[in-house]
């Protein structure tokens, strides 16, 4: 790829970190509309539900929708890393694009295979589950999200991992705008609901991945998809380690939470993190651009051209992080008045210490990227492992103290963990190769 294509590009001589973020910006237009599209689209959407469900009602979407999530990091562990990371270093055409036909495939069989699990756990384990149980009337709704959701955001990676900004931005339109303007009507007709709502995500996420089957024929055979899973295996088989533990000591608090303080609590804290959406998906774009471009500067210029790439990368997202989570901080409460309504304003406080757990990611994010290139996943394993029991310790004796707010307190405690000990590993390594 052209070198000014780069995300974060050196500036030339004498201009100063404000116009290279622009240049930024102009060179990857349609990725920043795309992270604008569905930042805002999601940031409305929960609004809507926030409002329309009330506070338990949203509880019990945000607790189905966490384990969802929860299905999604073992996708964003097996499938997307070595599509982002090992893709991009094949250098024939032809190879690359049986390459990532092959991780088509492995995604379809992927996506069916979590939604059987789902639905044989529901149906053998639901009744022993007291108030937890999976209702009836929402499973087939949530299955049927499970295969369409995971499909279309793997889709979108696949063209990211081709620089093709705009097919991913149209794609999102028809599953994300699609998605809000359904949910619209069905609150106006006042058929809002649960179950309806998962119909809705399920059934936009499919049409757009549809239009990106018949566009770009993914249609794969059983060696394309033999030969990506085993080429990918080794990195997805670490990365899968830490991304189930850092779901353990991130988004798994929302369900401990949710079953020491209730569902409001869930309601609450699903509330806090959707003022952060923006930061959020803005987190999304670089999971989906800056893998695949350290990987780039790694084949091109070894580990110190990729450092220089993630440190130039890094010193300006701070900026471009830090004043929105700053400004949310400051206005928690009347935002979370104004845009999910006066049931939501004593969840406020869980705001600020949302604030701080999403800005230390973007260390956290860093550091991974680091290891990641590297094809060193085992420290990533560890360290989430490691960080998961004592963030879930830390929650289950906070949220009884603290309620809410304790909860989003322990994701703190794992997040300062998390960036510690993988910086102390990053400069070991570092301060070793320079001994040898």
């Amino acid at each position: 790829m052209p070198e000014s294509r780069n995300l974060a590009a050196a500036a030339p001589e004498g201009t100063n970190w404000l116009s290279a973020l622009r240049g930024s910006v102009a060179r990857n237009q349609w990725l920043f509309a795309d992270q604008a599209l569905v930042s805002s689209s999601n940031f409305l959407t929960s609004a809507l539900l926030a409002r329309a469900l009330g506070t338990r009602g949203f509880g019990i979407f945000s607790v189905y929708y966490v384990t969802l999530q929860y299905l999604n990091s073992i996708q964003l562990a097996l499938i997307v890393p070595a599509m982002m990371s090992i893709g991009p270093q094949i250098d024939d055409a032809d190879e690359q694009r049986a390459f990532l036909r092959g991780m088509a495939g492995y995604q379809y069989l992927f996506s069916l295979a979590c939604a059987a699990i789902t639905a044989a756990f529901a149906l053998l384990a639901g009744p022993h589950l007291g108030k937890w149980h999976i209702q009836s009337r929402l499973l087939l709704p949530f299955l049927l999200t499970i295969v369409c959701f995971q499909l279309q955001d793997w889709y979108r990676r696949f063209c990211y991992a081709q620089d093709r900004g705009r097919a991913v931005f149209w794609n999102d339109v028809i599953s994300y705008v699609g998605q809000l303007a359904v949910l619209v009507l069905l609150w106006r007709t006042r058929w809002i609901d649960v179950g309806p709502a998962y119909f809705v995500i399920a059934g936009t996420s499919l049409a757009a991945f549809a239009v990106g089957f018949f566009l770009d024929d993914l249609r794969v055979t059983w060696q394309e998809i033999r030969r990506a899973f085993t080429r990918s295996w080794e990195m997805g088989r670490g990365l899968l380690v830490a991304s189930q533990s850092q779901w353990l000591g991130s988004q798994g608090i929302v369900l401990v939470v949710a079953g020491l303080a209730g569902l409001s609590a869930a309601a609450g804290i699903r509330a806090a993190v959707t003022l952060f959406g923006p930061v959020s998906v803005l987190y999304q774009l670089l999971d989906n651009v800056i893998p695949m471009r350290a990987a780039r500067a790694y084949a091109r210029a070894g580990e110190p051209g990729m450092l220089r790439y993630l440190l130039s990368s890094g010193l300006k997202l701070l900026f471009v992080v830090g004043a929105p989570v700053l400004v949310v901080c400051l206005f928690s409460r009347p935002l979370m008045t104004r845009i999910f309504g006066p049931a939501y304003a004593p969840y406020a406080p869980l705001v600020v210490w949302e604030g701080i757990y999403v800005f230390l990611a973007l260390g956290y994010r860093g550091l991974v990227y680091y290891f990641r290139t590297l094809e060193k996943t085992t420290v990533i394993a560890r360290t989430a492992m490691a960080v998961s029991v004592i963030a879930v310790g830390a929650c289950v004796w906070l949220a009884r103290r603290y309620g809410a707010v304790g909860g989003v307190q322990a994701l703190v405690v794992g997040q300062v963990l998390n960036v510690s000990i993988l910086l102390v590993a990053a400069l070991n390594r570092r301060a070793g190769r320079a001994a040898a």
